[in-house]
């Protein structure tokens, strides 16, 4: 047949037909960036101020936006740098207003707008402006607030003691910062005042006392920074030397970023000081000071690091949280700590020894002990799988001023494992450590085995599940004569499931445990866990409810006698007429009964407060509030056949006052 005119072959109608799905896929492109940019950039929003684009000096610069048009104001969305401002704009025939309570941070800002006109469509665009403190500064600005509470006994039960009729604190907390390039200056602080019609137990003081200050100095340059800092300090360095040591002093730190060192060093008292006592903590001796170098050296291009530390120093007296024993102790210590990350974050190294000197008691005729601790770790991750092990050994006399917590006297090492699956996680542990590392004829050696398996099941988002199993031995061995052995099991099986659904976050967990003695007493215990905890939270109203129940069974098995406890709580917390009235609820009531009629006691105890905020932001910064606060306790035992009665309300009146400048 001969072939029409108009004919089209084959292949011609594939390329046609390819042609027109292009353009097709090009349209619905097109049309759907169009109507995206047309919500993003809507021509009907307007920044009025500041500028869109520019740099404006202001800590808290007024914001004007125009909306062309009826909208909804309660549907009226204004993010500024991602923090929800609408609840507090000021809605005007125009569009609305925006006037800081804060100061802005300096840099660049982003205000993302969305509204709804009345025909439903949805009128969407983003702005972003620059700000500066001001002309000498990037960052000038003391952000300060001051809270102040009374409370005043109306009534109470006769078997209250020790409440005082009146009371009085007040709180004057400040942040304050100067920046400009790559100069910072920073100082905060919290000053209190206390009083009441009883006197109080030490550190507490009456009259104003200084709760914590701190002042830094930095720099940070292309080459070089350094940190100065004085005040209440926190000082970390390793594990084995200091770490966590939070004492009021000061504190240098210089960095070369040409040579991949930081050198440290630090002065703080031993003691733990409140108030004004002690002065700045920088002068004095070691006999009641801690001092401390350090340097830190990065090798082949920082993949390892270096780091020495001695610290040295002496504590006179017991600290107020620090529990010691003895008289005034003396001590120093020299560590050493290589790291390694040749292959990116796949196998880590650590690798510390520690030397330490150190005399409990300096009055007795027993002279300073000499002892060494070291450990090593290897681990790291590799996709989802991370894997550690961990050795250690602490000598029977290593001990560390300003760091009375280390377990000494003890040796071993732990295994990890774990795989982190979007649905799977697997952790899996096994540890072994003993004491009596020199193996002291005089005491016995004592080893702790623990293995352990967990696994969390994430298939569903809403019901996040998981199981795990721990087993405990402790075993003695080596004991000196008329001493028991020990030797026991424990095994510990857990399950939990957890339902989480805004508003709701409903948990559930179970654990069985028998701790099985396997010496001649059979000493045999079993515990039976059983724990609810659901929660409810609300926007609007705002409210906060958290109730929870366990139930708790111990059977001791050689003399059949068991102990329920049944223990239930409840926190309730909220607001309502716009914020002006805020209420909350806390409670925890406790039933626990012995089969054997040993034990029969419960115990309530509660306390409520309703607080009313009678003027917000009089005078642009005051917020004075009034209510009432209870509370009651009771505890009832029915073997004694006692019951207590305690009850107590007050009036509150207290009033925040940020201020800031």
């Amino acid at each position: 047949m001969k072939e029409s005119p108009l004919s089209i072959s084959p292949g011609l109608n594939w390329f046609l037909f390819a042609i027109f799905i292009l353009c097709l896929l090009l349209l619905v492109l097109y049309n759907s960036v169009y109507a995206q940019s047309d919500s993003i950039t809507d021509p009907l929003i307007q920044l009025l101020t500041p500028p869109e684009g520019t740099q404006i000096i202001g800590k808290k610069p007024v914001i004007k936006c125009s909306i062309q048009g009826s909208f909804y104001p309660q549907k009226l969305l204004v993010l500024l740098d991602g923090t929800d401002i609408s609840g507090i704009l000021e809605i005007t025939p125009e569009g609305f207003e925006y006037r800081p309570m804060g100061v802005l941070l300096s840099g660049t800002h982003t205000l993302s707008i969305t509204a709804y006109t009345p025909d439903g469509k949805e009128l969407k665009k983003d702005f972003t402006f620059l700000t500066r403190h001001s002309a000498a500064f990037e960052e000038a600005y003391s952000n300060n607030e001051i809270t102040t509470l009374y409370e005043k006994l109306l009534g109470q039960s006769e078997e209250l003691i020790n409440q005082p009729s009146w009371k009085e604190e007040s709180n004057l907390s400040s942040d304050s910062k100067l920046k400009e390039k790559e100069w910072e200056f920073r100082f905060n602080t919290n000053v209190r005042h206390f009083d009441q019609n009883l006197p109080v137990t030490s550190p507490l003081e009456k009259g104003f006392s200084l709760a914590n200050y701190l002042f830094q100095g930095r720099y940070t340059g292309n080459r070089f920074g350094f940190l100065a800092e004085t005040g209440d300090v926190l000082i970390n360095e390793t594990s084995n030397t200091v770490q966590g040591l939070a004492r009021r002093g000061g504190d240098l730190v210089f960095q070369s970023k040409d040579l991949h060192l930081q050198l440290r060093t630090f002065v703080v008292k031993s003691e733990q000081v409140f108030g004004f006592k002690g002065g700045p903590g920088i002068e004095g001796s070691t006999d009641d000071h801690i001092l401390g170098i350090s340097g830190d050296l990065g090798l082949f291009s920082e993949k390892a690091r270096l780091r020495a530390i001695y610290v040295k120093g002496g504590e006179e007296n017991n600290s107020f949280g620090i529990s010691t024993t003895g008289g005034e102790k003396r001590g120093d210590v020299l560590g050493l700590l290589f790291m390694t990350d040749f292959f990116k974050q796949k196998l880590l190294t650590e690798a510390e020894v520690d030397f330490s000197r150190f005399d409990a008691d300096t009055s007795d005729e027993f002279p300073r002990g000499h002892d060494k601790a070291y450990s090593l770790k290897i681990g790291g991750a590799s996709g989802i799988y991370t894997y550690e092990g961990f050795y250690e050994y602490m000598g029977p006399n290593y001990e560390v001023i300003g760091n009375p917590y280390l377990q000494k006297n003890q040796e071993g090492y732990t295994l990890k494992a774990g795989v982190n699956h979007p649905i799977h996680i697997v952790n899996l542990s096994f540890s072994q450590y003993n004491d009596n590392v020199n193996k002291d004829d005089l005491f016995p050696r004592i080893y702790t085995y623990q293995g352990m398996a967990d696994y969390t099941f994430n298939k569903f988002q809403n019901l996040p599940m998981g199981l795990s199993y721990q087993k405990t031995r402790l075993a003695s061995r080596w004991e000196p004569p008329e001493t028991l052995p020990i030797k026991t099991d424990t095994d510990t099986m857990t399950g939990r499931i957890n339902y989480i659904k805004q508003p709701w976050n409903l948990g559930f967990s179970t654990s069985y445990s028998l701790q099985n003695d396997l010496t001649e007493a059979t000493n045999d215990t079993t515990f039976v866990t059983l724990a609810f905890t659901p929660a409810l939270t609300l926007e609007k109203p705002s409210l906060i409810i958290s109730p929870s129940y366990s139930f708790t069974r111990i059977l001791y098995r050689l003399i059949n006698v068991y102990t329920d406890t049944n223990t239930a709580t409840l926190d309730l917390r909220g607001d309502v007429f716009d914020k002006k009235l805020s209420y909350g609820f806390g409670g925890t009531y406790t039933l626990s009964k012995a089969n054997d009629d040993s034990s029969n006691q419960d115990t309530l105890s509660t306390n409520f407060n309703v607080l009313y905020l009678l003027v917000k932001n009089f005078w642009g910064f005051l917020n004075p509030s009034v209510g009432i606060r209870g509370l009651y306790n009771r505890i009832n035992d029915r073997i004694l056949d006692q019951t207590t009665n305690e009850f107590a309300l007050f009036l509150v009146i207290q009033t925040t006052m940020p201020i800031s400048f």
